[in-house]
């Protein structure tokens, strides 16, 4: 599913509106995005930090052999950036910018043109696409967050759902990426040490693929 197909989708149902600003589902979108290109990825540059303290990040999305990238700055709940942001906030505007790299390729882009149904709703195109994906995408039971407001390296997975540890991968990949030093990552690992020990009997594969990960992140962050 290319371009033209994604930016047909409703997404409404998909999100929330906060101090006038809309956001869509950050899992929601990586979800229809993979429905769309199983070979999609995306990455992080390397965050700017400006004079005042305040923080751009940066989310790169490759879908469709195509790789754009958006920017965002660390707000608070009035949307005004947060000089000398903690690594909470960065995590919550690095979800926040795949959601809204993911719409450069399509997927809920109307929404940031301020519009409140996607273009051409109604085409053939468009019915079929959302009666194909809705039975793919129906809302969990609650809405799902990654992260816990009290401390900002402990993750919160839903562990009866059958494809938590993706969901874990997909969480330890983000938050590697806001480690600033080795003690982070060996922070990270501890927090989260039950939930680890739950992957290892679940799914060995991808334990190894995350352990891989803390060690060679150490491992740079060691040489720093």
């Amino acid at each position: 599913m290319e371009y033209k197909e994604l930016r047909q989708i409703d997404v409404s149902k998909y999100t929330e509106k906060k101090n006038g600003l809309t956001y869509l589902s950050w899992a929601w979108a990586v979800d229809q995005l993979l429905l769309a290109d199983p070979k999609a990825h995306w990455f992080y540059p390397e965050y700017q930090r400006w004079g005042n303290g305040t923080v751009m990040v940066f989310c790169t999305v490759v879908a469709n052999d195509i790789a754009r990238t958006a920017q965002l700055p660390v707000m608070d709940y009035r949307n005004k950036a947060i000089p000398e942001p903690d690594a909470f906030a960065i995590n919550t505007a690095m979800q926040r910018c795949l959601a809204k790299a993911i719409a450069l390729h399509g997927l809920g882009l109307y929404i940031y043109n301020g519009e409140d149904v996607p273009p051409d709703l109604g085409a053939d195109v468009t019915v079929d696409v959302v009666a194909k994906q809705a039975p793919k995408v129906a809302a969990p039971p609650k809405k799902e967050t990654f992260f816990d407001d009290s401390d900002p390296w402990e993750i919160k997975v839903d562990t009866s759902n059958g494809e938590w540890p993706t969901s874990l991968q997909q969480a330890v990949n983000m938050l590697i990426g806001l480690a600033q030093k080795a003690e982070d990552v060996n922070n990270i690992y501890k927090i989260n040490q039950k939930i680890f020990e739950e992957l290892k009997e679940k799914d060995q594969k991808i334990y190894d693929a995350i352990f891989a990960l803390f060690k060679t992140t150490k491992n740079e962050l060691k040489g720093k």
